[in-house]
């Protein structure tokens, strides 16, 4: 029996696609592949195909046979966040989770924090030029501001900045079960704690909301969960967005200059960062899912119970979707959307508020620092494998 192709893929580059993804990518939508795990699974590579299986409602996070499922700690985690750790609530308990949430990330509560995250963006930039260089991009401006502004929405002090900045990583650390447990405990007790503070001090933020909502009839377990959703999701991915756009622009000198040039194009300029954004061996563009029934796919029929990976980075590179799809370019002519933040019932609710992070970072940082540039060559860099979200740990820079 031919042994099947196994995850992660082996990359030569820091950035981009494996080349074993991009070959399985090109001779056909789907193939049977090992995860990390010891799981055979369905890997899927195509946009098209990704996308319309993001949107089957007949893909979930729960697997129908839990005992047959090899996660981490880390991963279990994740799923249970997403009300995606019992097969037989996990629709229900997802579409309440939304309803309470969406509210949250209104129109007027982004545009509101839109003001006050051009602020952080200015603040920290002043405070990363003023330093001598070499300096870490990630420690000064990457890291911070994410961070900064999930204590804005949970209205959390913005002196235990520093104490929950760890968690995320740590609780998605898939290396170690023990801290990945260790840290998510730390978050639960914290949330805990803050809603509960919350009841006799409400503020404007997300907890406060929610302990009003329905007349306060949702418990103060309810809202911890939401909330510890909000807080783990809420930054890391979009550090490692920060991260990865410095590169990708640095990688790209004529398309930085232009955007230096024309600070109105980083809206531009933050799709293409979301779309090219794999780093790695590529862990943190593939998306799990469990078939909860059977699913035709061309040729391909996925069983009841099947494991499949959505390669969501490799989609985004798909020339059949994005023609000349390895180029960074601001000037693509009516792009399709990308997949960077799923597609369909879990859709992440939290887009708004990170392309308005992103956008307040690109619009200011090679004007403000234009001969920002790597302090070590690109190669020393390393990406953390390690971690669900992947990411750097610093990424040294002068100007």
């Amino acid at each position: 029996m031919k042994e099947l192709p196994r995850l992660p893929f082996d990359n030569p580059a820091m950035l981009g696609i494996a080349p074993q993804m991009r070959a399985l990518q090109q001779e056909e939508p789907i193939t049977r592949v090992r995860t990390a795990g010891e799981e055979d699974a369905w890997l899927v590579t195509r946009y098209d195909e990704v996308r319309a299986l993001l949107a089957d409602r007949r893909l979930g996070l729960s697997n129908p046979d839990p005992e047959q499922s090899a996660k981490s700690a880390a991963r279990s985690f994740m799923v249970a966040l997403m009300a995606g750790d019992d097969y037989d609530t996990e629709a229900t308990r997802h579409a309440q989770m939304r309803r309470l949430l969406v509210p949250r990330f209104s129109t007027r509560r982004m545009r509101l924090m839109k003001t006050r995250i051009e602020h952080h963006v200015d603040d920290l930039l002043d405070q990363l030029a003023a330093g001598t260089p070499p300096v870490d991009l990630h420690r000064a401006l990457s890291f911070p501001l994410p961070t900064m502004v999930i204590c804005d929405l949970l209205g959390v002090p913005l002196a235990d900045r520093e104490r929950f900045g760890q968690w995320a990583r740590g609780t998605f650390d898939q290396s170690d079960n023990q801290h990945s447990a260790n840290t998510f405990q730390q978050v639960v007790d914290y949330i805990t704690e803050l809603v509960a503070r919350k009841r006799t001090e409400p503020g404007d933020d997300i907890l406060s909301e929610l302990i009003a909502d329905k007349d306060g009839a949702l418990s103060d377990a309810d809202i911890a969960h939401l909330g510890n959703a909000v807080l783990l999701f809420g930054y890391e991915t979009t550090i490692v967005r920060i991260d990865l756009g410095t590169l990708l622009l640095l990688r790209n000198p004529a398309q930085r200059a232009l955007l230096a040039e024309n600070p109105e194009l980083a809206p531009a300029a933050v799709e293409e960062i979301l779309r090219l954004g794999v780093g790695g061996k590529g862990s943190n563009a593939i998306i799990p899912r469990y078939a909860h029934s059977d699913i035709t796919v061309g040729e391909t029929v996925i069983r009841a119970g099947d494991a499949v990976m959505l390669a969501i980075g490799a989609a985004n590179y798909d020339g059949r979707a994005f023609p000349d799809g390895d180029l960074f370019d601001l000037a693509r002519n009516k792009p399709k959307s990308h997949l960077a933040f799923g597609h369909g019932a879990r859709h992440c609710i939290g887009r708004t508020l990170a392309r308005i992070e992103l956008t307040a970072v690109f619009e200011r940082l090679f004007r403000r620092l234009p001969n920002l540039r790597l302090a070590v060559p690109e190669e020393s860099l390393r990406w953390q494998e390690h971690r669900i979200t992947g990411g750097f740990d610093e990424l040294p820079v002068t100007f």
